[in-house]
């Protein structure tokens, strides 16, 4: 049941709320009652309450939008049928996205109550995680778990005035792929997405390594951490090189030779796209040469807001998820619940801002090494 309105003479506002890359997985315990070290969102308590604030009396009378900025669901390495594969086609994606309802059915109750409501609306953009949302039949099953008023946009960008916002992963060739274009036929005769390389790394690379250290794709700038690696967990180092090499072997001298030509380019641009610089400059590029005064990213964990005096502000919105920093002023591990906050009341004159979610006091939590 809804809440009835705090105060009936409340003025209508227009507001947006961006938040990205929470990555839900198919949850914290699996279904042998064990942690679930592949599971990077553990906010499933912070995030009802951000929806129930957003949603509830306090802004009753206001037009509220959650805008999902790609990467919400986790599919890459939630198994289907017991494994996780690169092969991914239609019928897996809606397997994973039904172990993934069931692993956070909190926050899906959350989002259906939150868009239940009449003035609320809530929109996906498509990351490279879960760029699966392609697939008619899992948009179609979103919907009907969240509610009506949902929307998932297929194009990269979604523009609302003055404001653009994307996830940010097409600025980088090692996560881009074409959503116009996104599946094959197999031997089979079966489409399968066709996943671009990052996505493969994850799979191939990064999921087996996770059993062990599930740390590992957190740790920023991972280069930092290499070093440390070689001095204090040798023969962890080694597994890491030997497995990228291998990762690199394969896919140079594949049968496919769309991978053969791409892994024949320059390992340092490989190492650029890994490490999401082009971002900011994408972001610069935007705001000197269109008509945009805000760009909104995602994708690159990192929340920043920088202003380019004379062009605008860039501004990313981070992510829900564990980062581990061995950069100072920003060391150890930490969980920033950013979010992009902008009153659209006045079309031309938006308000947006940098938040950060802190919600109620949380009395214990699941500690994972």
């Amino acid at each position: 049941m809804l809440d009835a309105p705090y105060n009936a003479g409340t003025a209508v506002r227009r507001i947006k709320l961006v938040v990205s890359d929470l990555h839900l997985g198919k949850g914290v315990i699996d279904e042998h009652g064990h942690l679930n070290v592949y599971e990077d969102f553990r906010e499933d308590d912070k995030f009802v309450e951000f929806l129930n604030h957003y949603g509830g009396r306090r802004h009753f009378h206001d037009e509220v939008e959650l805008i999902i900025n790609g990467d919400f669901f986790e599919l890459l390495v939630v198994d289907a049928y017991d494994q996780i594969t690169n092969r991914e086609t239609e019928q897996t994606a809606l397997w994973k996205m039904h172990r993934i309802f069931a692993g956070h059915p909190a926050v899906f109750d959350a989002l259906w109550t939150f868009s239940a409501r009449p003035n609320n609306k809530v929109t996906f953009l498509i990351g490279n995680h879960d760029a699966s949302l392609l697939w008619s039949s899992v948009q179609k099953l979103v919907k009907e778990r969240i509610g009506p008023q949902t929307e998932i946009i297929e194009t990269p960008q979604y523009d609302i005035g003055p404001i653009h916002i994307e996830h940010g992963n097409h600025y980088e060739w090692l996560h881009a792929y074409n959503p116009r274009n996104f599946a094959y036929l197999n031997e089979r005769g079966e489409r399968v997405f066709r996943m671009p390389w990052g996505s493969v790394f994850v799979v191939e690379y990064l999921s087996p390594i996770k059993k062990s250290r599930p740390y590992v794709d957190k740790v920023r700038p991972f280069s930092m951490y290499m070093k440390y690696a070689f001095v204090n967990d040798h023969v962890f180092f080694w597994r890491l090189v030997i497995e990228s090499v291998r990762f690199w072997l394969r896919n140079r001298f594949s049968r496919d030779p769309v991978r053969r030509r791409e892994f024949a380019l320059n390992p340092r641009r490989m190492m650029r796209s890994m490490s999401h610089d082009s971002m900011d400059s994408a972001a610069l590029h935007i705001l000197e040469n269109t008509r945009f005064r805000y760009v909104i990213f995602g994708h690159s964990h990192k929340s920043q807001h920088r202003r380019h005096e004379g062009y605008g502000e860039y501004i990313n919105s981070g992510t829900w998820t564990e980062n581990i920093s061995l950069v100072l002023p920003d060391i150890g591990r930490r969980i920033r619940r950013t979010y992009v906050w902008i009153d659209f009341t006045d079309e031309d004159n938006p308000v947006v801002r940098l938040k950060e979610w802190h919600g109620s006091h949380r009395e214990e939590e699941d500690v994972i090494y």
